[in-house]
């Protein structure tokens, strides 16, 4: 956590709330900042990663070590050991929304509310679906690509999906670093060919290219088309069932 909060501060962000093993992080609500808030969102969801891979880094180190010494683990101790190397989702969406105190004489907390707050939230829980670092809404991307001059990012097109609670289709964005995008180029445009003949209805045509992509995302798509056959009445949206 603090090393996390530092890299949300240190790209002009607010903690909104900590939930159990959740951040709720706000951007845009400095008035003297001048930076483009969707890109310093982008800018820490991936700081944290790199956060979390040194901590699983540093705990593999230590369980080496352990083992070195001639130590044997039990299988608490392994659930125990699991359990701190920290997976960290991050969901991302903007918008219009409530921003500060509310509560009561008692108790007050300043906090945000909205539609995107909860959007953010669901975006957050699908990126352990498509095993994914990062995951980001199409206002996110708009926001990006025509107000930031300079960016690190390419968006990749994920998915058109109704989340739990909501009654629409939503796009979904996987922001990736230049240098990821460079590095798998070809599986990236492999992946998204696919998912034009997956929209598309024609997952005959679909099936064949996901399964030849190594991308995780591509995982789910291989699973979704399996039977070459969209379901009647496909309008490209996938409904999710849990959050």
């Amino acid at each position: 956590y603090n090393e996390a909060i530092h890299e949300i501060i240190k790209h002009n962000g607010i903690i909104g709330s900590i939930i159990g093993d959740a951040l709720l992080a706000v951007y845009g609500a400095l008035p003297e900042s001048t930076q483009n808030k969707s890109y310093q969102a982008l800018l820490s969801a991936y700081k944290i990663q790199d956060v979390a891979t040194n901590l699983r880094e540093k705990m593999e180190q230590k369980k080496q070590d352990l083992l070195a010494q001639g130590k044997v683990f039990d299988e608490l101790e392994e659930k125990v050991y699991q359990a701190v190397l920290i997976q960290v989702g991050v969901g991302i969406d903007g918008g219009s929304v409530f921003y500060g105190n509310i509560g009561s004489t008692e108790r007050m907390t300043n906090t945000v509310i909205g539609d995107n707050v909860n959007s953010a939230s669901r975006l957050e829980g699908l990126t352990r679906i498509y095993q994914i670092p990062v995951i980001c809404s199409e206002y996110i991307k708009e926001d990006v690509e025509k107000n930031q001059t300079q960016t690190d990012f390419y968006f990749i097109e994920l998915d058109l999906v109704q989340v739990k609670g909501k009654t629409t289709g939503k796009k979904i964005y996987w922001p990736i670093l230049k240098q990821d995008y460079q590095k798998n180029q070809e599986a990236l445009e492999l992946f998204s060919k696919g998912l034009v003949y997956y929209y598309n209805g024609q997952w005959d045509k679909a099936y064949p290219l996901f399964s030849q992509c190594p991308l995780e995302p591509a995982r789910v798509f291989e699973e979704r088309t399996y039977n070459n056959q969209a379901p009647q009445g496909w309008d490209g949206i996938w409904t999710m069932t849990s959050k």
